[in-house]
């Protein structure tokens, strides 16, 4: 608690506030209950949201057409992400989120959302824990901001794995906060496509996913 209160920490609590002001939505850390932050840091990781210039640099990074792929946030909190991805015109947008609070945020956000360069409107919210999503069988672009514990990455990427191999198809894996890229590294199904020191994108060997 008293980390909190330092200059540094409250810059990251107070620095995202620009893009809440301009879209009028709530995608900020700095009004996350105490409890909620608490027990996010306890099961997985604590709540931040995306900066808006570092998404739409990852996104240039990806060579796909994205009308042909639908958009997946992994950990997607109060929904900061799916907005900026509805921008793009993927074929729909799902977010994945295990705190009920953060959850609620989203789906209000989501639904006073307005923007004029918006291109995707079909937006679907989950409250479920990411080991039990079941991959949609679409060409994939999966979002996490370093959202869990490594073993429950690790569990979440056999998982998308397993989709691939019962549904071959385009697949990428766009991972901010590289904390565990190890896993991505390791995985003789992926390769790095593009990356710098606080994000790495990686597609599927296609040929490899049943090896």
């Amino acid at each position: 608690m008293l980390l909190e209160l330092l200059p540094s920490r409250r810059k990251a609590r107070f620095g995202d506030l620009d893009y809440d002001w301009e879209h009028s939505v709530d995608t900020t850390r700095s009004n996350v209950g105490f409890g909620t932050q608490f027990l996010a840091g306890v099961t997985a990781r604590p709540y931040f949201a995306t900066e808006p210039w570092l998404f739409e640099q990852i996104m240039q990074a990806i060579p796909a057409d994205f009308s042909q792929f639908t958009f997946i946030d992994l950990g997607s909190g109060k929904g900061r992400v799916l907005l900026m991805a509805s921008d793009y015109p993927f074929q729909q947008i799902v977010g994945v989120e295990f705190m009920a609070e953060l959850h609620r945020v989203a789906i209000k956000n989501v639904t006073s959302y307005s923007n004029d360069r918006q291109r995707c409107r079909c937006i679907e919210t989950l409250c479920v824990d990411a080991r039990d999503f079941q991959f949609p069988s679409d060409p994939l672009l999966v979002y996490l901001f370093n959202p869990f514990s490594e073993s429950t990455f690790a569990q979440v990427l056999q998982n998308l794995r397993q989709s691939i191999e019962q549904v071959p198809r385009p697949v990428y894996i766009a991972y901010r906060f590289t904390e565990f890229e190890r896993l991505l590294a390791e995985s003789h199904w992926l390769e790095e496509i593009a990356g710098s020191e606080q994000w790495a994108v990686y597609s599927i060997c296609i040929s490899k996913t049943k090896m």
